[in-house]
């Protein structure tokens, strides 16, 4: 079977390879292991920013609010610290992480749909439901939930909880966060209140700006409600161009289409466009997003990787210029992972219902409904399948980070990072495409302020520790580039390390969030040193200064050992950026 290094290079928007009917389909390994000794908190690459590794004491798995009332209450008694956690953990920041004396609550088996209200339209979930879970049941009623991100595999809670978005600057935006008009979270209380109590939020509640997106802080999310609108159908059309005016036929294009989104292939100079519109549900058409694809089989997973490896370790440019961005301009034109009829691609447009095309997650949750012997904590033998990001098989490793850079400066932006690509076309090869969406402005606190373009860059990371990147230094400076000069942000659940260092004074309204904070956990329960440095409490920051870090995007480098100088690598400044501080082979 042909080598497909997009499979691993691009986790979530290439479809995975398709499996054999015979072959047994296993969902990923969980995202907690535990033993009489305590347990392991894993994202789902298996691996933290700083390749630390995030223990706890014990774990939580309510089923209930009083379950999750209990946990809580227990906890505070104890002066336990407590995070808490979905079944995936699909953020790669460490959220999630707690003290290793800490509660974890997972929310895996706290995940029913409470209730679908069609006079009112509105859908109120347990924290753990999956997004999938819900926009199927709203469904049921007739009703859609405009915004999502493009993976249905997460959950309520998660999604909310980190900002997590789909495409859009008209009505409410594309920030699921900005849906939620209601709130059921656990908090600490007093002693005479039994150390834990339930607060309910409404539309009617300023604090519900806060609540909304709060990175977990707060308290335990138990129910969140959702608005919702009458179902209706998107209609996709995906076309290939050439970039020269991208700076500025990409802000129209993203204004120009409801849910539009854009790929970029710098190296390539070519540019996806997909236009992607609301349509009447009378419209003729049954299509689907499949973009996650089916398992696949850990010989083909694993076959991948050690090719990715191997040309990332000798930098091929030409392999890696050959494959990925030709992958990426055949799969625009054999349908971008949208099936017409929900079961092969015909041709543009591809239109479906609402909650059919907007988001895909088959790869996780399929292989429940094929195999139930399969059990997620065994070893996995190579005839067997998964999801490519699977950590028990040897896959590729790479950061994800969201830059989001104000919608004003988004053209200024392309021209940068233009005049970075074209002083080596060759060097952003890898870089199979820079997924581009719009996110509106907000009133919630911890949200964007001004109208934004997520700039999504998914770039390979070395497996052993202080090895640095081959073109390590181009997309050091594109990232300092966007969020130092043009005042550019982050995605909260995603890659970035250091970068987040200050991001917050940027959001809505941090001031007014962290008294909401006071209020109703002033003793920091649920945060944990990553929170408080992103939010800067107590002076703390993001930033670790010491012999590689900037490799693990922990640091901007000050000093050569901040880099890799036994490897060549030294600290130097940007070549277009000049305040860029990045590590450049200088062999």
């Amino acid at each position: 079977m042909m080598i497909r290094i997009l499979v691993l290079f691009i986790l979530y928007f290439t479809p995975a390879l398709s499996t054999d009917a015979k072959v047994r389909a296993c969902v990923p390994a969980p995202s907690l292991q535990c033993t009489s000794h305590g347990c392991q908190i894993f994202n789902y690459m298996g691996l933290w920013e700083d390749r630390s590794i995030c223990k706890a004491a014990s774990v939580a798995w309510p089923t209930s609010e009083p379950q999750l009332l209990r946990a809580v209450a227990h906890s505070v008694q104890n002066k336990q610290k407590i995070r808490v956690m979905s079944r995936h953990s699909h953020s790669i920041s460490k959220l999630v992480c707690v003290e290793s004396k800490g509660l974890i609550i997972s929310t895996q088996n706290y995940n029913s749909v409470i209730g679908v209200n069609r006079r009112a339209m509105t859908i109120t979930v347990q924290a753990g439901t999956l997004m999938r879970d819900v926009m199927e049941a709203a469904a049921k009623h007739g009703l859609a939930l405009p915004a999502m991100t493009y993976i249905s595999s997460v959950s309520a809670a998660g999604v909310i909880s980190t900002g997590a978005h789909g495409s859009g600057l008209t009505e409410k935006g594309s920030g699921v966060y900005e849906y939620v008009v209601g709130m059921r979270i656990v908090v600490p209380a007093s002693p005479s209140q039994g150390y834990a109590k339930i607060i309910t939020f409404t539309e009617a509640d300023e604090d519900l700006k806060a609540a909304k997106l709060a990175l977990g802080t707060l308290g335990a999310i138990s129910e969140i409600t959702f608005t919702l609108q009458p179902m209706f159908k998107r209609s996709v059309s995906v076309s290939v161009t050439d970039d020269y005016d991208l700076e500025n036929e990409g802000e129209r294009f993203l204004r120009a289409h409801r849910f539009g989104d854009l790929r970029w292939l710098p190296s390539h100079r070519k540019a996806v466009f997909g236009a992607i519109d609301r349509v009447s549900v009378d419209v003729a058409g049954d299509g689907r997003s499949a973009m996650t694809g089916a398992p696949t089989t850990v010989a083909d997973i694993e076959t991948s990787a050690y090719q990715v490896d191997s040309i990332q370790a000798e930098a091929d440019v030409d392999a890696i210029c050959n494959l990925v961005g030709n992958q990426t301009i055949e799969a625009a034109v054999n349908g971008s992972g949208y099936l017409n009829e929900g079961k092969r691609f015909t041709g543009y447009p591809v239109v479906g219902f609402d909650h059919r095309m907007q988001a895909s997650g088959e790869c996780e949750e399929a292989p429940k409904q094929k195999d139930k012997n399969c059990i997620p904590t065994q070893n996995l033998d190579r005839n067997e399948s998964t999801c490519n990001w699977d950590r028990r098989v040897h896959t590729s490793l790479y950061f994800d980070v969201e830059l989001r850079v104000p919608l004003s400066s988004f053209g200024e932006a392309i021209v940068d990072v233009k005049k970075i690509r074209d002083l080596n076309p060759q060097r952003m090869c890898d870089q199979d495409k820079i997924y581009i969406r719009s996110i509106k402005k907000s009133e919630v606190y911890l949200g964007p302020s001004e109208d934004q373009v997520a700039m999504d860059i998914v770039t390979y990371r070395p497996r052993e520790a202080g090895t640095p990147k081959w073109n390590e230094d181009v997309y050091e400076e594109i990232e300092q580039m966007v969020i130092e000069k043009y005042g550019g942000g982050l995605h909260w659940g995603k890659s970035g390390g250091y970068l987040f260092g200050g991001l917050a004074k940027r959001t809505v309204n941090l001031e007014g969030f962290l008294k909401v904070k006071e209020r109703y956990d002033p003793n920091g329960v649920f945060s944990n040193d990553w929170t408080d440095g992103l939010l800067g409490i107590g002076g703390k920051g993001v930033e670790e200064l010491r012999d590689g870090c900037a490799l693990d995007k922990m640091c901007k480098c000050r000093e050569d050992r901040h880099c890799a100088p036994d490897k060549g690598f030294l600290c130097k400044s940007g070549r277009v950026w000049d305040y860029a501080r990045v590590c450049r082979n200088v062999n």
